[in-house]
């Protein structure tokens, strides 16, 4: 139960990390477009430089955001590994909590199985001793009727 916590705390984390990456890559191809359509459209014939200022400042800040969401993913990574070493922990507790319970379970079992063995020979025991009671008893018998 608490492995599977931490598992989707992982999961969680590995989903904010793919979801920055996909905004970083959406960032980089927004910057490719704009510098193509503005080679394409805007660098021939008479320059607007007021436009091609603008979106200098356009793509400037999308660098920007890029470098922020970088050091968003690294600060996330660092999450997750922290994560990632709680969810071995948490494994780790369960493989030794299961092995536990497989001791005792065995050791309940070997008690168990050496009662009935104690309570077989008990009642053989006391088959043994009713069956020469009753041979001694015929004997017995046998012996007033000669």
């Amino acid at each position: 139960m608490i492995e599977k916590e931490h598992q989707r705390k992982v999961a969680e984390i590995q989903g904010r990390i793919n979801a920055l990456i996909r905004q970083i890559q959406e960032a980089q191809e927004l910057i490719h477009q704009q510098n193509r359509t503005l080679a394409r459209e805007k660098l021939v014939g008479a320059l607007d430089l007021q436009y091609i200022a603008h979106e200098k400042r356009f793509v400037g800040n999308l660098h920007v955001r890029i470098v922020l969401m970088m050091q968003k993913v690294a600060a996330t990574e660092q999450s997750l590994k922290a994560a990632r070493a709680e969810l071995l922990e948490a494994a780790k507790a369960r493989k030794v909590l299961e092995k536990l319970k497989d001791k005792q379970f065995r050791r309940w079992l070997e008690d168990l199985e050496k009662k009935d063995a104690a309570n077989m020979d008990e009642i053989g025991t006391q088959l043994a001793i009713r069956e020469m009671d009753r041979a001694a008893g015929e004997h017995a018998v046998l012996e007033q009727v000669e």
